[in-house]
């Protein structure tokens, strides 16, 4: 198979499949091919897409998000279980740990979702 040089019209959900331990990403894209190009059907490839890189920056689990009505918010222990909803800003995504860009800091304990 010869190495793709050309895509454009990358779509990719938000949010992964998790199947056998792993996120898994559905990926569509339009390709420019040359007419001496080919690819079969039934081919599978794994990639990695790095839209846009951090480091050092505080991240919690997409499973601790609260969200109503487009805001996103989390429980944040104020006592031993007394929380309050605190509405918040998040960033970047890898689809299993977002971003938290502002109104939690790393010394805040952050309630988990009920099973």
């Amino acid at each position: 198979m010869k190495l793709l040089k050309q895509f454009w019209n990358i779509f990719y959900p938000r949010k992964g499949i998790e199947e056998n331990g792993t996120k898994q990403f559905e990926i569509r894209a339009a390709v420019d091919w040359k007419e001496n190009q080919f690819i079969r059907a039934g081919y599978s490839a794994n990639a990695d897409i790095v839209l846009e890189r951090k480091d050092q920056l505080l991240a919690i689990s997409e499973g601790l998000l609260l969200i109503e009505k487009d805001i996103t918010y989390v429980e944040v222990e104020l006592a031993p279980q007394t929380f309050e909803k605190r509405i918040i800003k998040t960033g970047l995504s890898d689809g299993i740990n977002i971003e938290i860009v502002d109104r939690i800091s790393e010394i805040d304990k952050i309630k988990a979702a009920a099973l």
